[in-house]
């Protein structure tokens, strides 16, 4: 009965196997002659779009429209072109006024800061206050990061240490001389100094004995105009060891010169540290360790700092306006 099983198995594959072919061959016959059951095109046919040599004015201006580059119309938001294929920051101010803030001739939304500037660094240009903010807290504001060309993202980068020096008040020092007498050669010079009046006598090419940063030079007759009438005196010359631009100092007979000693008040915001400066002095701030900063010109309205930045040999020169 195994045996008889077996055969009929076999037997029954074969004819399965067969009809498998005889499907096989019909799909393959039928999908080569697919391509005859369709008529061959016309040779003398024409092309759907070909419209023929006479054309008519429609069919001409659909044709040149086909083949004209259109130009795309600008898209306005109020008077600014905004370029739709690329994000253009626009914003309007309280005025109503559109500022496209990239533009680098639209108004300045927080002057004197750029737009550009305060959009690329992603500061809050929104805000009325966003000059005096600092967004990295490093001590300096946005306004000063500005001007110092810093970043106002980074706490590393800084604006100059003299961006927080301020010139707040010129101290003065009264200080006169009074030529007093010229005898037989004798100078009498006298200085006042606030309360204390001291005087004495020395010639030409001596030392003023109460304070020697002034020698006498010489002594001049000049024709000098008096009461209506023109009368020779004497002018006493002085070298003044102090003066920075050289300049001599000369006092008439019987006159008093003013010579305030100067000094400059200065505060560093950042340090909360003030320094007294008189010309040629020399100070430094905790945010710039090793660089000597020198008082080279004190004037009542303003202050010249020299100094040699970190890295480099040659000296560099400040003025700060007194506020």
């Amino acid at each position: 009965m195994e045996a008889i099983k077996t055969k009929y198995d076999r037997v029954l594959l074969g004819l399965f196997a067969f009809v498998a072919i005889v499907i096989g061959a019909y799909v393959l016959l039928k999908t080569l002659s697919f391509k005859d059951q369709f008529p061959a095109p016309s040779k003398e046919s024409k092309q759907l779009s070909d419209l023929g040599a006479v054309k008519s004015d429609i069919v001409t201006q659909a044709e040149t429209a086909l083949n004209t580059r259109t130009e795309r119309i600008p898209f306005k938001v109020g008077e600014k072109t905004v370029d739709l294929m690329v994000s253009t920051p626009v914003i309007k101010n309280v005025n109503g006024e559109t500022i496209a803030l990239l533009d680098p001739a639209a108004p300045q939304l927080r002057p004197p800061i750029d737009n550009a500037w305060l959009y690329n660094n992603e500061l809050q240009l929104t805000r009325e206050d966003v000059a005096t903010m600092d967004d990295d807290k490093d001590g300096y504001n946005n306004l000063e990061e500005f001007e110092g060309k810093s970043n106002p993202r980074n706490r590393a980068d800084v604006p100059p240490f003299y961006t927080k020096l301020k010139y707040v008040e010129c101290i003065k020092e009264p200080l006169s001389l009074k030529f007093g007498v010229y005898n037989g050669g004798e100078i009498q010079l006298t200085r006042l100094q606030g309360e204390t009046k001291r005087g004495d006598f020395f010639k030409v090419g001596q030392q003023f004995p109460v304070d020697k940063r002034f020698t006498a030079l010489k002594v001049e007759n000049r024709p000098i105009q008096e009461g209506g009438r023109t009368v020779p005196t004497p002018v006493l010359i002085l070298k003044d060891s102090e003066a920075k631009d050289g300049k001599n100092i000369e006092i008439i007979l019987g006159k008093t010169v003013d010579l305030p000693k100067l000094s400059a008040k200065i505060v560093d915001d950042l340090s909360k540290k003030e320094f007294v400066l008189r010309e040629g002095q020399e100070f430094e701030v905790p945010s710039a360790v090793g660089v000597k900063v020198q008082a080279a010109k004190v004037t009542e309205e303003s202050v010249t700092l020299s100094f040699i930045p970190p890295g480099k040999s040659a000296r560099e020169e400040v003025t700060l306006k007194i506020k």
